[in-house]
């Protein structure tokens, strides 16, 4: 099955292969996360359904774990592409900050392109910062209070 072959998918179909997966990880999860879990996949359905951008309330919570967010991660790409074959990968930030990309399994076992993405991610991430404080250095010159 190739990737256009999800393209033509109802969003029944997701959402069932959604139940299937989180049915699976219910039973490998402890049960503080998989609630956490559980809501924050609640939230991004709202946030789908309604077509808005969001903040999850569920990135405060003190379980919102590092397995909580992969597997959250892993929902989302099922979500949104249809496919359950993405796998989670480490992906630290430039300064070492944890990190994770949803990646085809293809590529998931591609160290050199794994690299290669690595290096745009921080290409991108160091560019984002420069532009951020500059924006801010202008906003701050131009007497623009920054600190919301």
């Amino acid at each position: 099955m190739n990737d256009n072959d999800h393209a033509d998918e109802t969003p029944q179909e997701r959402i069932a292969k959604v139940a299937l997966y989180l049915e699976s990880v219910k039973a490998r999860m402890p049960a503080e996360e998989f609630e956490t879990l559980q809501q924050a996949v609640h939230e991004m359905a709202h946030l789908l359904a309604d077509g808005r951008e969001g903040i999850l309330d569920a990135g405060d919570r003190e379980n919102f774990t590092d397995d909580v967010q992969k597997e959250f991660l892993t929902v989302m790409a099922i979500v949104t592409t249809g496919r359950m074959d993405h796998q989670v990968v480490d992906m630290p930030g430039p300064d070492g900050s944890p990190g994770y990309v949803v990646v085809t399994q293809e590529l998931a076992n591609d160290p050199e392109e794994l690299a290669k993405l690595r290096e745009k991610i921080h290409h991108n991430a160091i560019e984002r910062k420069a532009i951020d404080t500059e924006l801010d250095g202008i906003a701050r010159a131009s007497g623009i209070d920054t600190d919301n």
